[in-house]
């Protein structure tokens, strides 16, 4: 009996490194999972940490790169990379799994409170989710939170005592990347999950000074918190080599997380995941090195 085969466009990203490692782990012998990456480097790196896989090079911006990743494909999971066209891309993606006539369900990623589209990385993904659900195709939206990951990028403050994040007095509830793509893999290879939009957030809502505290006791030193204005977030960004389009949606994002417009748990993670989310203070610790 052949398996059904399931594609992951954007796997060479973290998210989607992080399904294909609970893929491999948990439903390889199940499925035929095949990974969609932009160039023949990147399919090389996934082929070799992952040996069971099969590899498809694409382009999103160019849709007749399309036709053959999808031949035989079952179930799709549609992560659009940090790209100013995501909707475009969302588009092309969706058209070629309609076109393929064997795509029975798409998964796409997208962002925690999409459906409010007040902010432009909700405008661009909850514009992937209405073409998605136009489509006639079977569909789950994943609208994640930020990620306890993205701490990466502040740990250079961190090793110095403060945690720069521009959310005054906001809490919201960081996301482990790992848990996001073992739910994932538990969505696409599930059943019971079509017409569903799921918010994933963390496991705790933490203030600015509640991620210091954590980070404090995590190094051993003293982390303070600081928020620093918007004009010093935004060109903290633009000098890290973040473009303009990406960097002000970032500012967006942090204006509502200092209003409280986020500060919610959802159950819908732990339901899908089958256990306690990790918390950022596991994540620290795992990630201790990082910080020190």
């Amino acid at each position: 009996m052949t398996k059904p085969t399931l594609l992951i466009i954007g796997a060479a990203g973290n998210n989607g490194l992080a399904t294909l490692d609970a893929l491999t782990q948990k439903h390889q012998g199940k499925y035929t999972i095949r990974a969609g990456v932009r160039s023949e480097e990147k399919a090389s790196s996934l082929q070799a940490k992952y040996p069971g896989i099969e590899t498809c090079i694409l382009d999103l911006d160019k849709p007749t790169t399309l036709a053959p990743a999808f031949s035989g494909v079952d179930k799709l999971f549609l992560i659009i990379g940090n790209n100013e066209n995501r909707e475009e891309q969302a588009q092309n993606a969706i058209n070629a799994a309609v076109v393929s006539g064997t795509v029975k369900h798409v998964v796409f990623y997208s962002v925690f409170g999409s459906e409010y589209e007040s902010i432009l990385f909700g405008k661009q993904f909850r514009a992937g989710e209405k073409l998605l659900e136009k489509s006639g195709l079977a569909w789950t939206h994943l609208r994640t939170i930020f990620f306890q990951e993205n701490f990466h990028g502040w740990a250079d403050g961190i090793k110095q005592g403060a945690l720069y994040l521009g959310v005054g007095e906001g809490k919201f509830a960081p996301l482990n990347i790992g848990n996001i793509g073992e739910i994932a893999a538990n969505v696409i290879c599930g059943e019971g999950h079509e017409g569903q939009a799921y918010a994933i957030t963390g496991p705790e809502l933490l203030s600015g000074p509640d991620m210091a505290q954590i980070f404090s006791e995590v190094t051993g030193k003293q982390v303070d918190y600081v928020s620093p204005d918007e004009t010093t977030v935004l060109n903290s960004l633009l000098d890290s080599g973040w473009p303009q389009w990406q960097a002000k949606g970032m500012l967006e994002l942090f204006a509502l997380f200092a209003s409280n417009q986020a500060a919610m748990i959802s159950p819908d993670g732990e339901k899908l995941l089958g256990r306690p989310l990790t918390t950022l203070k596991e994540f620290a610790q795992s990630n201790k090195a990082a910080f020190v």
